[in-house]
């Protein structure tokens, strides 16, 4: 049975912040990019689910072309990856999601 992802609210704006980013101090093209690399990277979670964990039940996986970590929980009775964030890797860990 395949699981389910779901994205928080926090991981949306990541997202949208990201993409407004590229746009406006890049181009329509970088943010594009940026779009597909979430979107391979969101399939690699979806395909596999266990990569590092970064803090207790946080797991993380990087993107292949930006430097964004995807954090994200797993609900095994459930079925479901919960993405809580989309994370520069440059931030200060102090902003590492919440559970």
């Amino acid at each position: 049975m395949s699981y389910k992802i779901i994205l928080t609210p926090n991981a949306v704006r990541d997202i949208n912040e990201a993409v407004s980013y590229y746009q406006e101090k890049a181009s329509k093209k970088v943010a594009n990019l940026f779009i597909e690399d979430y979107r391979n990277t969101f399939r690699k979670i979806q395909e596999t689910k266990y990569f590092k964990t970064f803090f207790e039940n946080f797991r993380g996986k990087s993107m292949n072309k930006f430097p964004y970590i995807i954090f994200y929980t797993i609900d095994e009775n459930q079925k479901i990856i919960m993405i809580k964030a989309v994370f520069h890797a440059s931030q200060n860990t102090d902003k590492y999601p919440e559970k």
